[in-house]
């Protein structure tokens, strides 16, 4: 039931009563399921004004979950019992496995759907349950939706494309050198780094690359989540969570350097490098990379706000021409979501390996492989590979090249360590 409500050009203020029936017990983890409700039925009401078929709406967000829980699903019992669990698992123990993933369908269906990111902001007047009926939960929400976030959810929701990537995470750090935050008056760095990531997401909102679905700021337990995420072996098997799967981190690093203070003039030196760093969250490919050059500024008569103000503008255009060309390489960049280990024995020296790779990349075209040298000895050289589609592709590939002509000609002979795979080079 709508209490009040008002609507503006980019908001739509509202007060919504809902109701459910949840099998939970703390008003914690009731919040979640009757913010979702509240937001849905906002979305319902204000259909005609958004231009939003609700009937659509809700069948699509239902049928891409759908996709979405059954392939996570499967995922989960490889990162449980292994990729081979088809061999071992009984049909019993993989129908009770599932089964009690089904369990959480609900909460992960509020998870996918991320409804409460629509929102600019929202409060809670009352919330509670039946005294008789636990089960039962009330509650009454103020909301403000963002009209142009509604608007893009349903069209990403509609389109008939499928975006390759899921998110873009964009986060910032900045080095100092011979000064600290108390020098420029703050007590923290994110009072100087937050309004820096909120000004390069208004450029990202006019220049978004297509194929990603959304582009975020990652602060706070975003940034706590990349710093677990840099401690994942890059292997077979990694584990991402669902969180970030099939997304990107934009990372924007600084070394600010204060090269000079004249207190009677007030006047300030500064010299600032960095990097922007493109990584594939799937596999901890490194997309790509650009080098920042050094920058010198100085800065006269300026009060600590001011001079704060305009160093981080400067710093802000920084970094432009490299998101530029970042923005094109992801919309050129088609997701990878394989990585295999491969080993190389039996080379006479590097050539041999080089040869052999530039013959994968040709013969693996199709699968989009890419190859990255991990470590190299005289006795084995193991590969990184990044593929897409199927393990199988990439064993059919491995099983189709026979010969390479290289410093001599070799015979190609694929094995399976148990481990990984291993290309012998055996001279003919």
């Amino acid at each position: 039931m709508l209490l009040s409500a008002s609507i503006s050009w980019a908001q739509i203020e509202s007060e919504k009563s809902v109701t459910q029936s949840l099998s939970v017990l703390k008003v914690n983890e009731a919040k979640p399921y009757l913010l979702h409700q509240a937001v849905l039925e906002t979305l319902i009401q204000y259909s005609s004004e958004l231009g939003i078929d609700p009937t659509v709406l809700k069948s699509k967000l239902d049928d891409k979950f759908s996709v979405y829980f059954e392939s996570s699903k499967i995922r989960r019992l490889t990162d449980k019992f292994g990729k081979n669990y088809n061999t071992f698992l009984s049909e019993d123990e993989k129908t009770n496995f599932l089964k009690e993933l089904g369990k959480s369908r609900p909460q992960e269906f509020i998870q996918y759907a991320k409804l409460d990111q629509l929102l600019d902001n929202y409060a809670f007047k009352h919330i509670g349950n039946d005294a008789a009926s636990p089960e039962n939960w009330k509650a009454s929400i103020v909301l403000n939706l963002n009209r142009p976030k509604a608007l893009r959810y349903y069209a990403r929701l509609t389109s008939s494309s499928s975006k390759q990537y899921s998110k873009l995470q964009v986060l910032s750090d900045i080095n100092l050198i011979g000064i600290a935050w108390t020098d420029l008056g703050l007590e923290e760095s994110e009072t100087f780094t937050d309004p820096l990531l909120r000004s390069w997401l208004k450029w990202f909102s006019a220049n978004s690359p297509e194929n990603v679905e959304e582009v975020f700021g990652c602060t706070g337990s975003c940034v706590q989540e990349f710093s677990s995420w840099q401690q994942l072996s890059q292997d077979e098997g990694m584990s991402v969570s669902e969180n970030i799967l099939n997304g990107l981190w934009l990372k924007i690093s600084f070394n600010l350097r204060k090269i000079s203070y004249i207190a009677s003039i007030t006047e300030w030196q500064f010299e600032w490098d960095g990097s922007v760093v493109l990584l594939d969250v799937n596999t901890k490919k490194i997309i790509s990379s650009y080098t920042m050059l050094p920058e010198t500024k100085t800065f006269r008569n300026l009060d600590q706000k001011t001079l704060n103000s305009v160093l981080a503008s400067s710093m802000y255009r920084s970094p432009l021409e490299a998101l530029t060309k970042a923005t094109k390489k992801i919309q050129e960049t088609p997701r990878l979501n394989r990585l295999t280990r491969l080993g190389i024995q039996g080379h006479k020296h590097i050539g041999d390996v080089l040869s052999l790779m530039d013959l994968l990349k040709k013969e693996g075209a199709n699968i989009n492989l890419e190859l990255q040298i991990d470590f190299f000895t005289q006795k084995e050289v193991q590969l990184l590979c990044f593929y897409q589609g199927e393990e199988k592709s990439f064993t059919d590939l491995l099983s189709r090249v026979k010969e390479l002509k290289s410093s001599h000609s070799y015979s190609l002979v694929n094995e399976f360590t148990g481990i990984h795979h291993v290309l012998k080079l055996i001279a003919e």
